[in-house]
């Protein structure tokens, strides 16, 4: 049971990324968005490396048209660390079969 709860929380959480990442570029990102995307990304790639590309293009789109000073300084406020920190350890409990196919999904634009 707990397990499940798990899969649906990483699955909701991989859906609400998708959707950030293809909205368009506002003219300003989020520190806790980044910190996410950024997390997800970072997971998928272990998890599922044959998408790699596909990963970096969905974090290529939130990153469009922000600086890199921007993104800088947003990875610098506590917003984005504790982001980070909440989607790390979530990712970190999901099993192998769940995360490749929440992955996949996410890379598919689901």
């Amino acid at each position: 049971m707990k397990s499940s709860l798990l899969a649906v929380c990483v699955l909701a959480v991989v859906g609400l990324a998708t959707a950030l990442a293809g909205t368009k570029t506002s003219s300003t990102i989020h520190p806790e968005t980044l910190a996410r995307i950024e997390a997800i990304t970072s997971y998928c790639e272990k998890a599922d490396p044959k998408l790699e590309s596909q990963y970096m293009e969905k974090l290529a789109a939130l990153r469009h048209g922000h600086s890199g000073d921007e993104l800088h300084r947003d990875r610098e406020t506590s917003e984005y660390r504790h982001a980070m920190a909440q989607a790390t350890e979530t990712l970190s409990k999901v099993t192998q079969i769940t995360g490749s196919r929440a992955c996949s999904e996410f890379a598919a634009g689901k």
